[in-house]
């Protein structure tokens, strides 16, 4: 056992500088830097085209208590940046099928909303 905290703490910060800076990161990541608003946030994940940021932990396979914590406090700028990306993503699916049907007539933009693809 350590004695000193002093030494302790030394030891510990000289033999581990990554995980102390991703640990630090990973404060102001959460804790500091600006969060995605919980309206901002619903309107992302209902985009994506779920009914709640609950029903897209779920389908995310992400635990009940981080959709808690985003009807709480938002997400964090990070997960907001991840879902303005998935949303892009989508529209330009979207975009692309309408462009595939305005040139075949095939329908295939009932056939991908019916499976919820777009």
């Amino acid at each position: 056992m350590h004695r000193d905290p002093t030494t302790f703490l030394d030891r510990m910060l000289s033999g581990t500088p990554t995980d102390v800076r991703l640990l630090a990161q990973r404060f102001r990541d959460h804790a500091i830097e600006p969060r995605c608003s919980i309206e901002e946030t619903r309107e992302l994940v209902a985009d994506l085209g779920y009914e709640s940021i609950e029903a897209f932990c779920a389908a995310a396979g992400l635990p009940a208590h981080l959709a808690a914590r985003w009807e709480r406090f938002g997400a964090s700028g990070s997960v907001r940046q991840l879902l303005l990306m998935m949303r892009s993503q989508r529209e330009a699916v979207a975009a692309a099928v309408e462009d595939f049907e305005s040139s075949t007539h095939v329908g295939l933009d009932d056939f991908m909303r019916e499976r919820g693809i777009i």
